[in-house]
């Protein structure tokens, strides 16, 4: 591990903080579309409550390639951030584990009770695969 590398409770600490997780697909022509989606990370995965008539929604369920970042801090000595490339899934709503559901409701809507179903979203899981990790805090 690097020097400026976030250990594993550092990186949770650092997901728990932040809530725009960019995310990278490919499209037709071959070129990366980057958009940002709320998510909540829980046991090493990031969950997307994932808008099924996005076009990454199509790219990814006709098996598009994926990459990630989470960056925080404004000036230089406070960036940190996460990215790499994930494998995904679609996960069906009752999979789902409650405290995603209730952590996703919590962040973003105020509301202390687990996210009901929604036909116009789909639960999407990223497994990051071998991600880099920074944080400038440390120099």
């Amino acid at each position: 591990m690097g020097r400026l590398a976030m250990a594993a409770d550092e990186l949770d600490t650092f997901l728990a903080g932040e809530r725009v997780l960019r995310l990278a697909t490919l499209d037709a022509d071959g070129w990366p579309a980057v958009v940002p989606v709320w998510f909540v990370w829980h046991a090493g995965a990031f969950w997307v409550w994932n808008l099924e008539r996005a076009k990454r929604t199509r790219r990814l369920r006709e098996g598009t390639r994926c990459a990630f970042v989470v960056d925080g801090g404004r000036d230089y000595g406070e960036l940190r951030g996460v990215s790499g490339r994930a494998t995904y899934a679609f996960v069906p709503d009752d999979d789902v584990p409650v405290e995603v559901r209730t952590g996703f409701s919590r962040r973003y809507f105020g509301v202390d009770e687990p996210l009901p179903p929604a036909d116009h979203h789909a639960w999407l899981r990223l497994d990051p695969l071998a991600p880099a990790t920074w944080d400038f805090r440390k120099l």
